[in-house]
């Protein structure tokens, strides 16, 4: 046969670092022998590599280039559907914190829309603005309402969170409020028991304070004072450890003592923690909202009892106007004839 030439050797696929050789070929009285993986040879395969590598990132960049603008046109999207969502739950919350119940109502809903529009039908989110809904509905009297409500928030919470996490115990402690409310007490001290047991590893969350107030009202219904005084000085000192002195949270924690002490006929001991109450919720929450006029009437009756007559008749005169005002801003509402944002 012909003698293999230098091309016909760099056709050969292989490696370039291959050391395989042709086998002896007689060409009248010498051996040809061709080495693959010669300095040319290797040069050729880099060549290739970088023109396959340059082909592959050419390839890449375009798909990046086209892809971004879909992407950046999705999340715009997306983003503004969130903010809209967020817009209704903000303004929500800040009329609920004022008191200004139809209004946060209308809010809730409009968030609950907004959310069945923009967000999966089991987003935590929406489990939020279903808490909220329910905050509200109790302060209205609806009871009914709002345990529908609470039970949905808290079945999709456990859906998508897990039973255990950190927003369990927000929901449970509001259907611990209300079944007190609707006074089924068979079942309070279960639900706030195991909130407690959920933030265990959080001690100074208010939560933690909310389920000891409602535990040591539990108690004082069942007559149990010493239990109830126990846990109300307990969630004080949490409050004092955590920096909270002057927050509504406390302001809570101090009327319920302040309530044992009347029930206990303690009314000398209930005037300080009402003043510093009422005090709190007056600067934190306005004095144009309920929880303030209920502070004032609670602080008021106090006062009567130990015949300080003159001063208990002044705080029941601020708190009816507290309420007329309350009124007037909840008629301008019902009907969600106000803007809402």
């Amino acid at each position: 046969g012909r003698t293999p030439g230098i091309q016909d050797a760099r056709r050969s696929r292989g490696c370039a670092s291959a050391r395989r050789t042709c086998g002896p070929v007689r060409d009248g009285q010498r051996v040809l022998q061709f080495r693959l993986g010669e300095k040319g040879f290797c040069e050729d395969s880099r060549a290739r590599r970088v023109r396959r590598r340059g082909k592959s990132a050419m390839r890449k960049l375009l798909l990046v280039v086209v892809a971004m603008p879909v992407a950046v046109f999705w999340g715009f999207g997306a983003s503004a559907e969130l903010t809209l969502w967020l817009k209704y739950q903000h303004a929500a919350d800040e009329a609920c914190a004022r008191g200004e119940y139809n209004r946060a109502e209308h809010l809730y809903k409009a968030a609950e829309r907004e959310s069945a529009i923009t967000l999966p039908a089991d987003n935590f989110r929406l489990a939020s603005t279903l808490d909220g809904l329910g905050t509200v509905y109790m302060a209205q009297g609806r009871l009914d309402e709002a345990d529908a409500v609470f039970q949905r928030a808290l079945a999709m919470k456990k859906k998508v969170l897990g039973p255990h996490t950190r927003e369990i115990p927000e929901t449970v402690l509001h259907i611990a409020d209300l079944r007190y409310a609707q006074g089924r007490y068979d079942e309070v001290e279960r639900l706030y028991r195991h909130a407690l047991l959920i933030l265990v590893r959080d001690q100074t969350d208010i939560g933690v304070t909310r389920a000891l107030n409602g535990l040591a009202r539990y108690y004082r219904l069942q007559g149990d004072a010493l239990q109830a005084e126990s846990l109300l000085e307990r969630a004080r000192k949490i409050h004092v450890d955590a920096r909270r002195r002057n927050h509504p949270a406390m302001a809570d924690t101090l009327v319920e003592l302040a309530r044992l002490y009347a029930f206990e006929g303690r009314d000398a001991e209930s005037i300080p923690l009402y003043d510093k109450a009422c005090a709190i919720r007056a600067e934190k929450l306005g004095m144009h909202h309920p929880q303030t006029a209920a502070s004032f009437e609670e602080f008021a009756q106090a006062l009567h009892r130990l015949d300080r007559i003159e001063e208990s008749e002044d705080l029941r005169e601020r708190a009816r106007a507290i309420r007329a005002r309350h009124t007037e801003v909840e008629e301008q509402y019902a009907n969600a004839q106000a803007p809402l944002l």
